[in-house]
């Protein structure tokens, strides 16, 4: 056998167990855990009242079924957590000086998510989107204290003030690409993802950049 027909007998030989490794992922499940990171933000409403977020940190898991080496799709639930700063102007003809606040904003999403894997090797660049729904929670007052009462099983009826914050629940989505690794049963993932939540109104929407790592494996 001439040098250059053994040259290719080695390369098809070395990507015969590749392709299988990519071929296994078809009518497979997968479970990942996701460090989550979301650029900072900075915005200017009418009237001069400013908002600004540093750079958030989060947590999320993923559940995903393979229906084949290219097609998945799954549920994900994140959580992040920004600190924010704020600046209220008053409204024109009011004298009052500018009001600066600053807290944490805390989101909680759950999204029902469909990947598109482009090779069916170990190695793939994806692109995945996704819908669902965040819950926003921040510690901006909504209104003047207020008191509130319950019952304890070992101590009684207890009575307390707490002040009402901001949250609210909104329909988002999100879209993106990145890179995926199958290393055996495991896997591992990067990929840069836009996520908008929709705030109704006049407000329009609200975009995020995240990057996020998955650390996972197919059973």
């Amino acid at each position: 056998m001439k040098p250059k027909h053994l040259a290719i007998v080695a390369l098809l030989a070395a990507a015969t167990p590749a392709l299988a490794q990519g071929q296994s992922r078809a009518r497979t499940n997968e479970f990942y855990l996701s460090p989550i990171f979301t650029n900072s933000k900075s915005r200017t409403f009418e009237g001069g009242t400013t908002a600004r977020t540093d750079d958030g940190y989060g947590f999320g898991i993923g559940f995903a079924r393979n229906f084949s080496p290219n097609l998945s799709a799954g549920v994900e639930l994140a959580w992040s957590q920004a600190y924010y700063r704020t600046t209220l102007q008053p409204a024109p003809g009011n004298a009052a000086a500018a009001i600066n606040s600053a807290g944490y904003i805390d989101t909680g999403s759950v999204r029902f998510v469909g990947t598109w894997n482009v090779l069916t090797t170990p190695i793939t660049p994806f692109l995945t989107g996704g819908l669902g729904w965040t819950h926003v929670y921040t510690d901006l007052p909504a209104g003047p204290p207020q008191n509130s009462c319950w019952y304890y099983p070992w101590w009684g009826p207890v009575c307390s003030t707490y002040i009402p914050t901001q949250n609210t629940t909104k329909f988002g989505w999100s879209a993106g690409g990145g890179v995926r690794w199958d290393i055996g049963p495991y896997l591992i993932r990067g990929l840069a993802l836009a996520q908008k939540i929709d705030q109704g109104g006049a407000q329009g929407g609200e975009t995020w950049t995240q990057i996020r790592l998955d650390f996972g494996m197919r059973f």
